[in-house]
């Protein structure tokens, strides 16, 4: 999934970078990760921490410079908000609640937002993502329905 980061947001990460890189090495240790992190309202584990870091720097200097730093916020943290975003647009498809969208939760869904599609065609939608066939839409799949539109 592409995230982009708006100009503001670029600027609050770049501006907690910098204040946390407290001796202006242009590089960050594990320790300024966790103060980032939590500057920008995010908290994780020692545990989480060091697989972070393990897995951010590209060139295993024991560091991870702002554009390393960038790759990691946008796997990790604005990711988990887009999903957070999605399940919450699954859970309003999804009318009773059982974990899948069907076809009569689709079309009224389509029918909701004043698309014109034909049942067809909202079938066609549902085949191209449905991985296991069993003409129901899971979340996995509603992601995948997401980046296609």
């Amino acid at each position: 999934m592409f995230i982009e980061i708006e100009d503001e947001e670029l600027h609050e990460i770049r501006a907690a970078f910098a204040k946390c890189d407290e001796d202006g090495s242009g590089a960050i240790t594990k320790d300024e990760l966790g103060s980032i992190l939590q500057s920008l309202g995010q908290y994780f584990s020692e545990k989480a921490l060091i697989e972070l870091m393990n897995n951010s720097d590209l060139n295993n200097d024991g560091y991870i410079t702002f554009h390393e730093f960038l790759s990691l916020y946008k796997k990790q943290v604005l990711f988990k908000v887009q999903e957070e975003k999605l399940r919450k647009a699954f859970n309003i498809c999804d009318y009773d609640g059982n974990g899948f969208v069907t076809l009569e939760e689709l079309k009224h869904i389509i029918n909701e937002v004043g698309e014109n599609l034909n049942e067809e065609q909202i079938i066609t939608m549902i085949k191209e993502v449905d991985m296991d066939g069993d003409d129901r839409i899971n979340f996995e799949e509603f992601i995948q329905l997401m980046k296609n539109q």
